[in-house]
């Protein structure tokens, strides 16, 4: 296959953080050409590797006794999950309320890595430095994932 055919598939995942007045998230999107395969998913800091959005809360704001889907939302777990060019989906969003304030201006250690692939078998990781190329596969562990 040409390069040119080839880059036509390569999808291309962005993380980003969202703001409007209702609230903030964190958001992937695919501004690629081609699907992604998600085959890995992890949020994590410099010490812990989360399993849920409500281990990440009670971690970084455990006085909240507020902060639950009545005033969150998510698109779910990515793993295993096909994601289309243009796609976005939500990994978190949560409605300002004055204990949510405080949980985001706790976040910024807060990391997210995502190993996927196109349709050709191309793998990339996806971290604060962007999407990165891999010579194959991800190494999954399990105990890492987030999610079940």
């Amino acid at each position: 296959m040409r390069t040119q055919q080839k880059a036509a598939m390569f999808p291309y995942l962005n993380i980003g953080k969202s703001y409007t007045a209702d609230g903030f998230g964190l958001q992937l999107e695919n501004t690629g050409n081609g699907l992604a395969k998600v085959h890995s998913y992890q949020v994590y800091n410099d010490s812990v590797f989360f399993k849920d959005w409500f281990d990440v809360i009670s971690t970084y704001a455990p006085e909240a006794k507020d902060i639950n889907w009545n005033i969150m939302s998510s698109d779910g777990y990515l793993r295993n999950q096909m994601i289309a060019p243009q796609e976005l989906k939500n990994l978190i969003f949560v409605r300002w309320t004055p204990e949510s304030r405080k949980l985001e201006r706790k976040l910024s250690g807060l990391k997210i890595r995502i190993c996927y692939s196109s349709l050709l078998d191309e793998h990339w990781y996806l971290d604060e430095n962007g999407p990165q190329p891999l010579n194959g596969p991800c190494k999954i562990e399990v105990e890492k994932e987030f999610g079940p």
